[in-house]
């Protein structure tokens, strides 16, 4: 189960870097009217998903992969990704940014390939900030949110991109 879910973990994350890897460097500051994100700004997006997934699973191993509380988020770092995902990227940016998904996408690996198969798997209650009840959560499960995110963001990308050259 573990071996496979970290496969499915990497294939996508190498799906949703090929994609972005395709881009000009000037299609990563459109932003769509009415979208949250530009385009490069997805990148942002996902690192601050990644952020949030080593969190829980660092709670998790200090729990002893038991019930623990996910740590909360900085609010002023949140609405500085924000306002970053909405100017999307620089041409400047673009290594570091996806030197540093790339980093954090390999720190989430790390701490969900620590966990032993039976630790993997296990289901406990992870309070998350501003809830007040556990939400069933496993190593497992935020391995599976984080590859369904980049995959979701993968049409997206090529999506918006095409929505790009459109309005050029």
């Amino acid at each position: 189960m573990k071996r496979d879910a970290l496969k499915a973990y990497d294939d996508a994350h190498a799906a949703i870097a090929g994609v972005f890897a395709e881009l000009p460097d000037e299609a990563l500051s459109w932003l769509k009217p009415g979208d949250d994100y530009a385009i490069g700004g997805i990148a942002i997006h996902l690192i601050q998903s990644l952020d949030g997934y080593i969190g829980t699973l660092g709670a998790l191993r200090g729990a002893g992969y038991r019930d623990a509380e996910s740590p909360g988020e900085d609010e002023r770092a949140v609405d500085e990704q924000l306002a970053h995902a909405r100017r999307g990227l620089t041409a400047a940016e673009r290594r570091p940014i996806f030197g540093e998904m790339r980093a954090k996408h390999a720190l989430l690996r790390d701490e969900a390939d620590a966990a032993s198969e039976a630790q993997f798997a296990a289901l406990v209650g992870v309070t998350y900030p501003g809830d007040d009840v556990p939400y069933p959560t496993s190593v497992a499960l935020v391995m599976q949110w984080m590859t369904e995110h980049y995959v979701e963001h993968v049409p997206h990308v090529r999506q918006l991109f095409a929505e790009w050259q459109k309005a050029r």
